[in-house]
């Protein structure tokens, strides 16, 4: 049998993709290494817009535990900090297991799925794809007319198609954490959830995401900062940044290194391409994250709605080439290009000086209306433009001192 689409990873990308293109009766096949459900390690916290742009969820997610967080606590560097309480809900804390599940049992419901299905190989002809995976302890090749790859942030399908090549720890981070039951490492208040910018001295962030039932927390840096600076077992680093908050007594118990996990995160924007002959990416497979905040849930949905339309719309006209496909690109950018663009930049904006963090949020502890704005930013229930507009108009006098203050730093440099 060939397929019309094989769709290679499960998450939110391949789940929602696999919904659209389900739902359009296109012949599909969802390949994913593991059997739902499964852990994935990961923040777990989703920006609000999603509900918004996915309307569906607002019923489906009944049937798992979700945590609604609507404070938010930022610290910089230094120690300054700042305590910000919405009367609106701001970001959505869920546990991967759960919400992945849940997505990966709706979307299967008009399509064929095999788990687990660990694909080694992805080869294209003239005439379609070719998908080797090893499947119940024996390698299995499926066809299909064009391939959709949301496997995640090390994606056999991006490395396939020549759409990822070379070195990537300059593109990446490196995201060190744990999800523990309350009973063993308490948090006392539930609707916040704590932002740490800076790590030893460096351009990262520690975060603290309160769950249902659990406690999401951990450390992330560049891969390659780590790699030059922070070399040694990634649990040391983890236990340290969670022992640091037991003696500040914002938690208790201690940490479990059972529950540990490490693992890559793009953060250098989408790919140059996300298309090919045959080929679409989504998700960390096409560098769907948010550079500054580092969610990307909320992009792979979104991504691999566009993805699954444009398949859809190749597959009805039987042209999967590489110039149609192109659509697909333009469509993404159309409604989180500049979001993710502009992530990239305030990202290494704030690498190149982490005292930029120190001011931002001192001016934040100061002025309600722009720690209101930080939080939403933060958070992703604020798109960039809305926040660039806000800033602009309601902090005008802060935008001119830092930008005066970096042109004589300019001048006393020459």
């Amino acid at each position: 049998m060939t397929y019309d689409v094989i769709v290679v990873g499960g998450g939110p990308a391949g789940a929602t993709a696999v919904r659209v293109l389900g739902e359009a009766g296109i012949s599909t096949l969802l390949l994913d290494k593991s059997s739902f459900p499964r852990d994935k390690p990961c923040g777990g916290g989703i920006s609000a817009r999603v509900m918004g742009r996915f309307p569906y969820l607002d019923s489906a997610l009944a049937n798992i535990p979700v945590n609604w967080v609507s404070k938010v606590y930022f610290e910089a560097p230094s120690g300054i900090a700042v305590d910000y309480a919405s009367d609106e809900r701001l970001y959505l804390m869920i546990r991967r297991s759960e919400f992945d599940n849940l997505l990966f049992s709706m979307a299967c419901k008009r399509v064929d799925c095999v788990t687990p299905a660990l694909v080694r190989k992805v080869n294209f002809q003239n005439d379609g794809v070719t998908v080797e995976a090893d499947v119940a302890g024996e390698r299995r090749e499926y066809r299909g007319r064009m391939v959709l790859g949301s496997d995640g942030a090390n994606s056999v399908v991006a490395r396939a198609s020549g759409l990822r090549s070379g070195a990537v720890k300059s593109e990446y981070a490196i995201d060190m954490m744990e999800e523990t039951p309350y009973a063993e490492l308490g948090l006392a208040e539930r609707d916040r959830m704590y932002v740490y910018y800076g790590y030893q001295g460096q351009y990262g962030y520690g975060y603290v995401f309160p769950k249902t039932s659990h406690v999401n927390l951990g450390i992330g840096c560049k891969l390659d900062q780590y790699l030059a600076g922070m070399r040694g077992e990634q649990y040391v680093h983890h236990r340290a940044f969670v022992d640091g908050l037991i003696t500040k007594r914002l938690l208790t118990g201690a940490s479990s290194r059972a529950n540990f996990r490490a693992f890559p995160l793009p953060i250098s924007g989408p790919l140059p391409r996300t298309y090919a002959e045959r080929t679409l990416l989504c998700g960390d497979a096409g560098g769907f994250v948010n550079a500054f905040t580092a969610e990307g849930i909320y992009y792979a949905m979104v991504s691999g709605e566009h993805a699954a339309r444009t398949a859809v719309g190749a597959i009805r006209a039987n042209d999967p080439s590489s110039k149609r496909l192109s659509a697909y690109e333009q469509a993404w950018k159309n409604e989180i290009g500049r979001d993710l663009s502009k992530s990239v930049s305030i990202q290494r904006l704030l690498l190149a000086d982490l005292s930029r963090v120190d001011r931002i949020v001192e001016a934040a502890a100061r002025n309600p209306t722009l720690a209101g704005l930080l939080a939403r930013y933060a958070t992703g229930a604020l798109p960039y433009e809305q926040f660039k507009r806000s800033v602009i108009m309601r902090a005008l006098p802060l935008y001119v001192r830092e930008k005066t203050r970096d042109l004589f730093a300019v001048h006393r440099q020459r």
